[in-house]
């Protein structure tokens, strides 16, 4: 029996493959309706396959412990390990772990129609051995396989006091099993059938319910006991109906250890040697679970969210990206984890939990942040920063993520330190630039993003924020440049950019990776791989607006009235934009650039600027009639002013002197740095600020859905992992063309 479902596991993937002429013969070998035997009914052989995969699954004496007396001796439809839906495990042998193996690997071949799909047609045909099973009207079945696969993949494999070292390649059974039970798992919960125009089924489906359903009786290992579909996808079903706190127990548990557990080894001293030769679950296994898990089950979101752990979840899934970002190989964990996050984040609880404390003693050295003072929230921008700022081609879905996340839990910004605050200036001074926004029609999401977790800080936490609101002061120009955007001067600015560059090699930055998958070049945009936390500062204060500024629509004269700032790097790009390239238009502007509630956000730093100035002035001031300036030498009486404070050095005073000649400079400069975020943490400030009753925006969430691309996506990634698992030891896909996603060579 085993050398049968092995030599299976081996042929099928050659019967879905497609030929030169587009044809395939699986129609021919699996789902033609053949009478049969000794009776009227028809059948087809690829039914057949899996009915008797998954009851090889619940064998007695195969897969599951030999039956008691008394018990049906073929098929036992029980749950394999405790956990959901079980209190107790089963005691299984060597010999029946390494037999699921076998058949999980070989259900994994049968459901493998989607590898030979290309990416555009995955969402459109049918997985018909797919769609048998998760659409299956054998509740007990579906749930015993569900409880199965699920608890054997949260499984805890203890190895007492041994070692964590093994320096042989043999793979161990049980994490193969896990592993196997994971993919089984997914593939599972991520199948939905597609629909036609009219909500119906699909062609490739419609004719699941058959003549062949009706023989309920027929045995085991010829065709299984309810067989006959349903409507829906009771996986997803009976996920979404998990409700007892001891189950959502078990399963944060055990995914909070999966992850810990790597963690741990990650920072381990021995981690070199304790490297497993083999793919073992990792963490981005443990991810897609929580992330499965929190899209299909609303009340395992709101346990998350509610639970004291949350926060511990928080901070080791940023810690898995900012290990993992640098690495391409783990691009789709960054993403997963990037979406998981973003899903959280809808929710005002968790979005409001994030203002405690954070406790850098659980990351590595090179990962904290010299500031004691630090928030949940503040090391979430950070690595949002962080992120952003390596500019890596791989990570730009992660971007829009990254950015989602900030804003929805901007309502809820309290004491954001300056660090952050000035990194996140920094970050829309370049996203701002005009060159940037309209080197990709992406970008002015990106920019969108921003705009408003500013006019959210600024009507809802300005006084809870006044590191930000200074830095927002400084950076008043940056908003003013925006306000005022002249799309011939941003194509002109772009025109230049790459021209520049056009002859030498420079970093990839965020924009190198276009929207478009066949895109011929890369498109140049201001780089944030050299991006300094002090680049948006413009000053303390800087012009008030003019009434044209003020307006409610953009000056669409052909100059800018803001200060435009060169960007120090850009990228790779030919001279002149090919076909593809973006190109924006007037339309095009005017379709978001008048919607950006700039003028709220203006209006309020004309208004704290003339404040901040006041206060800067009276501080040096005091500071001037505390130590009188005396005549000092030159050599001697160089100002001591600070880079930033440069602006308040006489405008005639010469920098240099003759050595015999004195001059009469002020002994110390008073940073009014402490002065200005007291006044604008007290109620002073809220005083100074204008009316923004009229313009007070709704606090809503921006919800994370499933478009087709994303949905695209995550075909592929649970795929390549399957595949991935059985193409080395096995070969099982070898000689086969997969089309739903490119296969590299790791050399």
């Amino acid at each position: 029996l085993l050398n049968c479902v092995r030599v299976l596991a081996r042929l099928i993937p050659f019967v879905y493959e497609a030929r030169s002429d587009g044809s395939t013969i699986e129609d021919i070998v699996l789902w033609t309706q053949r009478p049969r035997p000794g009776s009227g009914a028809d059948y087809s052989l690829g039914k057949q396959l899996v009915s008797a995969t998954i009851d090889l699954l619940f064998t007695s004496g195969f897969t599951v412990p030999q039956a008691t007396v008394g018990e049906d001796t073929a098929v036992r439809y029980t749950i394999w390990e405790n956990g959901v839906g079980q209190t107790s495990s089963l005691g299984s042998s060597k010999e029946n772990v390494s037999n699921r193996i076998e058949v999980l690997r070989l259900l994994l071949v049968l459901c493998c129609k989607t590898m030979y799909v290309p990416p555009a047609r995955s969402v459109a045909i049918a997985n018909r051995a797919l769609h048998t099973i998760a659409y299956n009207a054998n509740k007990k079945m579906v749930l015993c396989l569900l409880c199965s696969l699920l608890n054997t993949s949260l499984k805890e494999h203890s190895q007492g006091w041994a070692i964590p070292y093994r320096n042989s390649t043999a793979i161990n059974p049980a994490d193969e099993l896990t592993l196997h039970a994971m993919q089984a798992l997914f593939i599972m919960l991520e199948y939905q059938t597609p629909e036609t125009k009219g909500g119906q089924s699909s062609d490739a489906v419609s004719d699941a319910t058959s003549a062949e359903e009706s023989n309920a009786n027929t045995p085991s290992m010829v065709l299984v006991t309810g067989t006959e579909t349903g409507t829906q996808n009771l996986f997803r079903v009976f996920v979404s109906k998990l409700h007892r706190q001891q189950e959502f127990d078990y399963l944060i548990g055990n995914i909070m250890r999966l992850l810990e557990e790597t963690m741990r080894s990650n920072l381990s001293i021995l981690a070199s040697v304790t490297k497993q030769p083999t793919r073992h679950v990792m963490p981005q296994e443990a991810t897609i679970l929580l992330w499965l898990l929190l899209e299909n089950n609303s009340l395992f979101k709101e346990y998350v969210v509610d639970h004291n752990r949350s926060l511990r979840l928080f901070s080791v899934l940023l810690y898995f990206m900012l290990n993992g970002y640098t690495d391409p190989a783990q691009s789709g964990m960054v993403r997963t984890i990037s979406h998981i996050l973003h899903y959280l984040s809808e929710d005002g609880q968790f979005a409001t939990r994030l203002m405690q404390p954070f406790d850098q003693s659980i990351l590595p050295s090179q990962m904290r942040i010299v500031d004691a003072s630090l928030t949940h929230a503040d090391f979430m921008i950070n690595t949002a920063f962080t992120l952003l700022c390596s500019s890596k081609p791989y990570l730009v879905p992660v971007y829009s993520n990254l950015l989602l996340l900030v804003r929805n839990v901007s309502p809820y910004l309290t004491q954001i330190s300056q660090m952050t605050a000035d990194k996140l200036l920094s970050l829309f001074d370049i996203i701002s630039s005009p060159a940037f926004v309209i080197s990709e029609p992406y970008h002015v999401r990106w920019l969108i993003y921003l705009i408003e977790v500013f006019d959210y800080v600024v009507h809802y936490r300005a006084i809870d924020n006044p590191h930000l609101m200074y830095s927002m002061v400084k950076a008043r120009s940056c908003f003013v440049r925006l306000k005022a955007f002249d799309l011939d001067k941003a194509k002109g600015e772009l025109a230049a950019l790459r021209e520049k560059k056009s002859k030498s090699d420079a970093t990839r930055t965020i924009g190198s990776l276009g929207a478009k998958a066949d895109a011929a070049s890369v498109t140049p945009v201001p780089s944030l791989a050299t991006l300094k936390p002090d680049d948006s500062s413009e000053g303390a204060a800087s012009p008030a607006l003019s009434d044209k500024a003020r307006g409610k629509r953009p000056d669409p004269g052909p100059a800018s009235t803001s200060d435009t700032r060169e960007q120090a790097t850009t990228s790779t790009a030919p001279k002149q934009a090919s076909p593809g390239q973006f190109q924006p238009s007037t339309e095009w502007v005017f379709s978001w650039l008048p919607d950006l509630p700039l003028d709220p956000i203006i209006a309020v730093l004309d208004a704290l600027s003339v404040h901040v100035d006041r206060i800067s002035n009276d501080v040096q001031r005091s500071a001037e009639l505390a130590h009188p300036t005396e005549p000092i030498p030159s050599e001697s009486g160089k100002s001591n002013l600070e880079p930033d404070q440069s602006d308040t050095k006489p405008a005639d005073q010469s920098d240099t002197k003759p050595a015999d000649q004195t001059s009469t400079e002020p002994i110390a400069t008073v940073d009014p740095t402490l002065a200005i975020i007291h006044w604008l943490s007290s109620n002073a400030m809220t005083q100074a600020m204008p009316d923004l009753e009229d313009s007070m925006p709704e606090i809503r969430p921006r919800l994370q859905g499933m478009s087709p691309a994303l949905v695209v996506w995550f075909k592929s990634l649970l795929w390549s992992m399957v595949y991935s698992s059985g193409v080395k030891p096995f070969g099982i896909w070898k000689n086969t063309h997969v089309r739903l996603f490119v296969i590299k060579s790791s050399q």
